[in-house]
């Protein structure tokens, strides 16, 4: 081709793909820049890049058509890796909600109960309360032990 005679305007080739992505072994690089792909099974370009790409092997229709020669084991390939996907992302999509609870939920205190060390919820005001209960628990403790 043309356009990839070692020009800076298309860096990207069939022999060079732009990611290390599974899709771009049966897609090639249209136009980057306009994120066009081709698909090597039927040479539909796509637009959309290689999300698209993937949509369109594993025969998800609403944003692109699927492909009608792609094998059965490359179609089952992309849906499976698709629906691991969706489900990593909702997993950290999970995981960075709970991280911003915590990060904005009140402070927690650790304190050493009789019975171990446990985490509760204390303001100021109930922290220095606790800590002077403790502190007389402790001596109490301690003149039982002694006597």
């Amino acid at each position: 081709m043309a356009s990839e005679g070692g020009a800076a305007s298309a860096p990207h080739s069939s022999s060079n793909p732009p990611s290390a992505d599974p899709a771009w072994a049966h897609g090639i690089v249209v136009d980057m820049a306009r994120r066009k792909v081709q698909c090597k099974y039927c040479n539909r370009v796509l637009s959309g890049g290689v999300f698209r790409l993937k949509q369109h092997l594993a025969g998800i229709k609403g944003e692109v058509a699927p492909c009608s020669r792609v094998s059965a084991e490359v179609r089952q390939q992309f849906c499976q890796y698709m629906k691991e996907k969706e489900t990593s992302k909702a997993n950290i999509s999970r995981r960075r909600q709970e991280i911003r609870e915590e990060l904005y939920a009140p402070p927690r205190r650790s304190v050493d109960l009789p019975r171990g060390r446990q985490t509760i919820d204390l303001d100021d005001d109930d922290e220095e309360q606790f800590r002077r209960a403790s502190e007389a628990s402790r001596r109490s403790f301690a003149e039982e032990d002694y006597l």
